[in-house]
């Protein structure tokens, strides 16, 4: 008979890779918008929808490419379709998308900010080490999106851009971390087969 842990394992877990997808996608984002500056805003916007729609298909992927009723979590789920949701507005509607860049990249980032600190938790409740640091870059990520959402008149353009370049890079950090430490029980999980 299987292990809890081991079910778990072979059901996300073994679907690890996906993670760090999604975290190299982030980084080449916030790459790019630090590499470039004085880049268009609507191009941050064009940049911010890509990476926000597929965030969302790649979770609805590991959702629903699993039986595992502890996978397919119903607040994953409604982030990834938000996330879909979301990366289609702002895609779809530059304009609308260039007035309220800060406020919907704001939302975006403090939930998902929340989901990564519960991947952490549930990580640290099967002794992954080093799961922490998914933890870690969540908060991080909450607290740059409570000064987007707070600020964002003062801020400006410029620190907005920055912002959204220092916020891509860590959350491709927590989804490559996540990754990692996932891969980590899958590892261990196999080890016990």
């Amino acid at each position: 008979m299987k292990s809890y842990e081991s079910d778990y394992s072979e059901q996300l877990i073994g679907r690890w890779w996906l993670s760090i997808i999604v975290g190299l996608v982030a980084l080449a984002a916030g790459f790019i918008v630090l590499i470039n500056p004085v880049a268009s805003y609507f191009t941050i916007a064009i940049w911010l929808g890509v990476a926000v729609l597929l965030s969302g298909i790649i979770g609805l992927v590991q959702c629903f490419s699993t039986t595992s009723g502890l996978v397919r979590n119903g607040w994953v789920i409604l982030a990834s379709i938000a996330d879909i949701v979301i990366g289609i507005l702002l895609l779809f509607n530059v304009l609308l998308t260039a007035a309220v860049l800060p406020t919907l990249f704001g939302i975006w980032l403090l939930y998902r900010g929340f989901i990564g600190i519960v991947q952490g938790m549930d990580l640290r409740s099967f002794h992954v080490p080093n799961a922490g640091w998914v933890v870690f870059f969540s908060v991080v990520m909450i607290v740059i999106a409570m000064a987007i959402l707070l600020l964002p008149d003062s801020l400006g353009v410029g620190a907005i851009v920055l912002s959204v370049a220092i916020a891509f890079l860590l959350y491709g950090f927590s989804c490559i971390a996540l990754g990692f430490r996932l891969y980590d029980v899958h590892r261990r999980a196999r080890e016990l087969e």
